[in-house]
Parts: C-alpha cells; structure tokens; sequence
C-alpha cells in the first residue's frame, strides 16, 4: 500500500478538480463549491445510490473494488442485499433528504470516490490487502487514530477534503467577503 504525503495527495487532488473544472456542466461558470455528486458521475464514471446501509445510521458510504453483494436495509428495516460492481458508491439514504446533513452528505460521497481514485491511479498498491480488499466502509463517528493506524483511510479522507475544498475556490470566496465587508463597513 503507498503512504502518500498530503502534497502528494493535494496534487491528486488538483488534477481532478482540474478535470472537474473542465466539464462542460461546469465551464464557463461561476463555481463557489464543488459538487462531489456531478464529480463521481461525470469524472470519475461512477454511479451513485441511495440506499439504507445500516440499523442504526452508523454506516454512512460504501463502496467495492470488485463485484460484490453487500447487505442494505429496506425502508421497514428488513434486510435486502444490493449488488455492487466495482463502479457504484453506496451512500445512506437519510442523507440525501435532510439538508441539514448536506456536509456529511458530500464528505461521504468524496470519501468513497476518492477510495475509487486511489484503485485507478495505484492498481497494484492499493486495496490489495485482505483487509482492504473487500468493501469500504465510512462509518460516523469515527475515531481519530494517532498515529496513523489505517492509511487507506487517511489518504481517503485527506483527498476528500482537498477536493471538496479546493485551495484557489477558498481564497476567492476568502477574498469576496473581505472585499464585501470592506466595501460595506
């Protein structure tokens, strides 16, 4: 498994912004975010359900390498199972209808798909381990580990977070409220 450094991360993270930036959905617009939703399906050519994951709302996304049945929870709670196949992101159904979990959302669905980046950038390094080779897992909640228990992991959620919060977006909103405030006060 590669141990990527977060400038390492942070330059995956622009070319598929980049890549984000360039389509024609979103060119020759103003952008104030990214939708992480737009970039699975459009950039990355995955699909993306909604599906109960968990009793308890403890599991948040999901998603596989490989072909593989997972379990999922009908809206009565009885148990179904879904059929992933290698291009599909699982995310928990109650996130997609309270606005008030739009955040979670859009991290969750950033997760998944950059645990799908790492697979197509790094075939033989990444996911290969028995641990890692089946579905990941976002769960809520999570503990923080210090040091740095499960790579994987880590580098998922350091290339979420670097593409859903783009440097040059961030100090261009930065820059329009101080002018905004300056200009008012």
């Amino acid at each position: 498994m590669k141990h990527l450094s977060r400038y390492d991360i942070k330059a995956i993270a622009g070319k598929y912004v980049q890549a984000y930036m360039a389509l024609p959905d979103v060119r020759n617009t103003q952008i104030y975010r990214i939708d992480p939703e737009l970039l699975l399906e459009k950039v990355l050519g995955l699909n993306v359900e909604y599906q109960h994951l968990s009793y308890d709302g403890s599991i948040l996304g999901m998603t596989s390498f490989t072909e593989l049945g997972v379990q999922v929870f009908e809206d009565n709670d009885s148990e179904a199972f879904f059929f992933l196949d290698g291009k599909t992101v699982l995310v928990e159904k109650e996130l997609n209808y309270d606005s008030k979990l739009k955040g979670r959302k859009n991290f969750t669905l950033m997760h998944e798909g950059s645990h799908q980046i790492f697979k197509m950038l790094f075939p033989n390094d990444y996911g290969i381990t028995h641990k890692s080779a089946g579905v990941h897992y976002y769960k809520a909640n999570s503990k923080r580990n210090k040091p740095i228990s499960d790579w994987e992991e880590w580098q998922a959620n350091t290339l979420g977070a670097a593409i859903l919060l783009p440097e040059n977006l961030i100090k261009r909103e930065l820059c329009y409220v101080f002018y905004r405030r300056n200009k008012m006060g």
